[in-house]
Formats: structure tokens, C-alpha cells, sequence
């Protein structure tokens, strides 16, 4: 069994370890793999609640998905806990055909429809990740912040995850928005917001222009009162999946309108061609009908109906019958020859 203890000075009492209480196996599962092969920083999102527990999240890696524990190595809760709960000589199971290369680091919730994380998992999630690049020689692969990737940007990955805002908040971690500092929040330098009511209107505008629909409650609320530019927000919108899917559907349409354009241009030529017969059809009619005028004797003549035909003379037939009938009642007589 591999253990990897961490000690991690800018988390300090927001690091919890909880690989020997969380359900499944923290030390063996999925496979022991050496820290050398790691090459990102794989950033999840649990796409839950933001309530949701760890042990909620083990449970239903274990039970529904069939596995031997919880498959990442890290969760990060709303208050900016950050949970050890897959050791780090394991590679787990987040990302597909790439496990042993990810450290897989999951904030809890779900961060689609224009919510994001909380400031404080911001926070933290900066700071561990800080640790690994800057702290922790054995990575020899993670030497930069470009190293922390969206679990949906690594090569073949078929997801959203961690969330269709994703590029919008990215810098949010690798630039540290914010820090804790005597239990309070000290945000960084940023331009003045506008007015919630300019802003939430602008927000309102990006919605319909870019995702070509009314805002919903939940993602104008984030957008309006989070600290978000207008750009920002604008460049996380264009860079969504639901916009991407968006741009396919109307290609789609597109595509759908010219091929009833090309069908209406066929029909409408076949249309003429059988006008054309017609006319041709009704000329030779004609044609014919002059062609027997002017032949002579070709003058139909009428037909008797079937029950008019005229009746065979039977007279000569009768008057055969009664000459037999005669020579039978008198025969002729034969001459004496006396």
C-alpha cells in the first residue's frame, strides 16, 4: 500500500484528510502509478448539489458506478474545505484512458447555467493547486499553471465538465481572485462594477444575442452579483456548449432550407414538363381526329346494342319440315309394269 501525507501551509486547517474514514479504497484503487507520469491538474466539477457530502460522493461512485472508491483525489466544498480523499500514488477514476496522468481535483456543485464556484473554493483551489506547481518536486511534469486544465480541454474527452463557464472562471484559480486573510475575503484589484441594473440588463442582452433565449433566475443572479466583467461574461457564453450547439443547429437549418429550395426548383420543373405533355397529348388528340375526317369511308358506323342485333329468318327452315312431313304421310306409289 503507497500513502502520500500532505502538509499543505496555506490551507492549513482547510486541508482534511479523510482517506481512512470515506466508504471505498483510498490506497490501492483504481492502480498505484508512479507521481512522474502525472501531467495536469484535472479541475471537476461534482454537477450535484452544493451541499453535497463526500461520503455522498463515494457512495455513489461505489454503488452506482461499480467502483472500489471515490474517483478523485481531492474535493473542494462551498466553504473552501478541501477534502484528501484519493492518495496520490493512485490513479482514481476522472478522467477516461488518462488516469494515471491527472491529479483529479473536484468542487463540489454544479457549475452550468452560469453558476460558479464560491469565492472561498476559488481560494482554495488556487492554493493547492499553487502547492503542487511550486511545492512538491515529485511532479516533474507540473511546472506551471498550465498544467491546470477543465476536465472537458483534456485530449478525447467527451464532457462538460466542469461546467459550460468554465473558461470564464479558469483565471480565477490560476491567478488567485481572491485570499482569506483574518476569516474575511480581500478580493484582488478589479474595475468598478456598474450598476446592478445596467449590468443585469447588458447580462439580460448576452443571453438572447448569444444563447438566443431569456436569461433564467439562477445564471442572471450568479452573472449579476459575481465578479465577472461584462467580457468576461460574454466570453464564457461564446465558448459554452450551449452556444456551440446553438451555432450547429442554425448550420443545420441552413443546410435544411436549401435542399427545400432545391426540391421546390425540381418540383416546380417537373410541374412544367407534365403541362407540356398535356399540351402534347391534347395536339396529337386532335391530329387524329382530323386525319379520320378527312379519310373517306372511315366514318364510324353505328353499333346496335347487344340485345337489338337482328334475328336469323327461320322461314325456309319451317318450310323443310313440312315437305318431309308430307312425303312421310304419303309415299309415293311405284308404277305397274304390267
Amino acid at each position: 500500500m503507497a500513502k502520500i501525507d500532505l502538509n499543505i501551509p496555506l490551507l492549513g486547517s482547510k486541508l482534511v484528510d479523510l482517506r481512512d474514514s470515506i466508504p471505498g479504497d483510498s490506497y490501492n484503487w483504481s492502480w498505484i502509478r508512479p507521481l512522474s507520469q502525472v501531467n495536469y491538474l484535472a479541475i471537476h466539477h461534482s454537477a450535484g448539489p452544493d451541499t453535497q457530502t463526500p461520503t455522498e460522493i463515494a457512495n455513489y461512485h461505489i454503488n452506482n458506478n461499480g467502483w472500489g472508491g471515490i474517483g478523485y483525489h481531492f474535493l473542494i466544498s462551498k466553504d473552501g474545505t478541501v477534502y484528501y480523499v484519493g492518495d496520490l500514488s493512485t490513479a482514481r477514476a476522472n478522467v477516461a484512458n488518462l488516469n494515471e496522468q491527472v491529479i483529479g481535483i473536484c468542487l463540489i456543485g454544479n457549475f452550468t447555467s452560469g453558476r460558479t464556484p464560491s469565492q472561498e473554493q476559488y481560494d482554495s483551489s488556487h492554493k493547492l493547486c499553487d502547492f503542487f506547481i511550486n511545492n512538491f518536486p515529485d511532479l516533474v511534469n507540473v511546472k506551471s499553471w498550465d498544467s491546470v486544465r477543465g476536465h472537458k480541454e483534456l485530449p478525447g474527452q467527451q464532457t462538460t465538465c466542469p461546467g459550460d463557464n468554465w473558461p470564464g472562471w479558469r483565471g480565477q484559480i490560476t491567478s488567485g481572485t481572491s485570499s482569506l486573510n483574518n476569516g474575511g475575503i480581500i478580493f484582488n484589484p478589479s474595475p468598478t462594477p456598474q450598476p446592478s441594473s445596467d449590468r443585469g440588463a447588458q447580462i439580460t442582452e448576452l443571453y438572447r444575442t448569444v444563447l438566443g433565449r431569456d436569461s433564467d433566475m439562477g445564471g442572471l443572479q450568479t452573472y449579476t452579483n459575481g465578479p465577472m466583467s461584462i467580457e468576461q461574461i460574454a466570453i464564457s457564453m461564446v465558448t459554452s456548449t450551449e452556444h456551440k450547439e446553438l451555432i450547429a443547429a442554425a448550420r443545420n437549418v441552413s443546410s435544411l432550407q436549401s435542399q427545400v429550395d432545391s426540391l421546390q426548383t425540381t418540383l416546380a420543373s417537373v410541374n412544367q414538363q407534365v403541362i407540356f405533355l398535356q399540351e402534347s397529348l391534347q395536339e396529337r388528340d386532335q391530329l387524329i381526329k382530323d386525319l379520320k375526317e378527312k379519310i373517306p369511308g372511315s366514318t364510324p358506323q353505328p353499333t346496335l346494342p347487344e340485345n337489338s342485333q337482328p334475328k336469323p329468318d327461320t322461314t325456309l327452315t319451317l318450310v323443310g319440315v313440312l315437305i318431309n312431313l308430307y312425303k312421310f304421310i304419303f309415299p309415293a306409289r311405284k308404277e305397274d309394269n304390267g
